[in-house]
């Protein structure tokens, strides 16, 4: 058998050239443990976080069970109604990264550790934190400008909450917020090096702080500001701690100003441009509602929805933090040119996923009445068809999450967005119409009904056509003797 020089796989990576030494010799056995040695690493990476993940989440839903009755005590139903929206509020605020923080960062670390290039890894880092700095800082200047403007009670639909609590309530959210953007790199540094154990050990320190102070607060009488002071400031404050401990760990990261380049900056907002509208999508997707609900209902109506969505999405939240951490290993995988791993995890993860979210989702949604009961009381009980569209929504999300995962590690952003978008807009539409119609219930039918007619269309023809167009070089016999003739440079 007789190859030429290249024709060998250039999925061994760091060791290319000593592969090549060991071809020409005609053992390439040893080649093909070290390929599978790393393969193995990355699932024990990956299983790893995605156990730290689960274990992060768990302590989430314990808090949730002791902090909402406690918070709705606290507060009120029309004050935690506000609360749930103020939360919502934060989260699409956190789009104003550009994209600079999220995925598109993971993927040019993890092509950057896949190459052991630290320069360019420094680089990317240093152009996404001024950057966000930059950012942050305009948005406090017209946020300064604008506030005195702003019309809370407008926004909540509410009038028996004091404008001056609502105003001190959004002010300290938004000083959170700013403070906390330059600081989400974090998750990207950790994913891309696929240590994402250590990200989730720091998600368990914020819950259980979040607890505690939570629980400090409602000793006192107060209101809202106290309730964000407690929750985003205590997780701002443990944000700068562990942003300050990733650049101990990965000393060559650390962000320099002179270490940022227009290249990069300019790499980063193409590609997190596409994630971008990707996460608008998501967040359209999944966090419409409360505002919905809330403009459409009033305030008070947000809380069965949110309590039974929480409790019915378990299942696709253990999924997705079970997947998420293959991402970067995704993209490590595509630098080595390691397909036949990334085929084979793609169709394990998916399996997995079915086989164990699905169940769980039916039985959640056939107990979701009395625990909601028992959890939060009788004013959070959910009607029947809000809960068979929530059913039918986290299913098709279980589906799906394995192809969301593998085309955004190896940089497949198109399918993505366009069934994003298309999926928002169905959401946001049939969602306001479902509303006015059908009330709560509705909003969560327009969710099932839109995420069924666009991933499925798109995501999954999408992967198929990956995975049956990028092939690895021709794979070799490993007993049989190579012949290279042409000279190894």
């Amino acid at each position: 058998m007789v190859l030429k020089f290249s024709e060998i796989p250039r999925a061994l990576g760091d060791n290319f050239r000593k592969g090549c030494q060991l071809v020409r010799s005609g053992d390439v056995r040893e080649v093909f443990r070290a390929q599978k040695e790393r393969g193995n690493e990355r699932y024990r990476r990956a299983a790893l976080t995605g156990a730290a993940s689960i274990i992060q989440r768990g302590l989430t839903v314990l808090i949730s069970l002791v902090s909402v009755p406690l918070t709705i005590h606290y507060l009120g139903t029309e004050r935690y109604g506000v609360w749930l929206t103020i939360s919502s509020i934060l989260v699409w605020l956190a789009l104003t990264d550009f994209g600079l923080a999220g995925n598109a960062l993971i993927n040019v670390l993890s092509d950057a550790h896949g190459r052991d290039d630290k320069r360019a890894a420094q680089q990317y880092v240093s152009s996404a934190l001024w950057s966000l700095t930059a950012i942050a800082a305009v948005l406090a200047s017209i946020s300064f400008l604008c506030f005195r403007y702003i019309s809370w009670p407008t926004i909540f639909r509410t009038t028996s909450i004091a404008p001056t609590e609502l105003a001190l309530a959004g002010g300290l959210t938004l000083t959170f917020f700013l403070i906390s953007l330059p600081l989400s790199i974090q998750y990207a540094v950790y994913s891309a090096y696929q240590d994402g154990a250590l990200s989730n050990a720091c998600g368990i320190v914020m819950n259980i702080s979040s607890l505690v102070a939570l629980v400090i607060v409602t000793q006192f009488s107060g209101g809202l500001p106290d309730l964000v002071i407690a929750l985003a400031g205590t997780r701002t404050v443990i944000g700068v701690a562990n942003t300050i401990y990733i650049f101990k760990r990965y000393p060559w990261l650390i962000p320099l100003p002179s270490a940022v380049r227009w290249q990069c900056i300019r790499k980063l907002l193409s590609l997190g441009g596409k994630y971008l509208i990707t996460q608008l999508g998501a967040f359209g997707i999944g966090q419409s509602q409360p505002l919905i609900i809330t403009q459409i209902l009033g305030p008070a109506a947000v809380v069965p929805f949110v309590v039974t969505h929480r409790l019915i999405t378990l299942p696709i939240d253990v999924a997705y933090l079970s997947i998420a951490p293959l991402v970067p290993a995704f993209g490590e995988a595509k630098a080595r040119n390691d397909w036949t791993w990334i085929r084979t995890a793609y169709r394990k993860v998916t399996f997995m996923s079915v086989v164990v979210g699905i169940p769980l989702i039916l039985v959640l949604g056939c107990i979701a009445q009395p625990a909601v009961r028992l959890w939060a009381g009788p004013a959070a009980v959910p009607g029947l068809m809000l809960i068979v569209g929530l059913v039918i929504y986290d299913i098709v999300g279980v589906l799906f999450m394995g192809a969301g995962q593998l085309l955004t590690g190896v940089e497949q952003p198109a399918p993505l967005v366009l069934s994003a978008v298309l999926c928002a807009v169905c959401t946001v539409g049939l969602g306001i119409l479902g509303c006015v119609y059908m009330g709560v219930a509705g909003v969560a039918l327009a969710m099932a009904a839109s995420k069924l007619l666009t991933f499925w269309p798109l995501q999954f023809l999408a992967v198929r056509k990956l995975l049956r167009t990028e092939r690895p070089v021709p794979d070799f016999v490993v007993n049989q003797k190579v012949i290279v003739n042409e000279e190894v440079a």
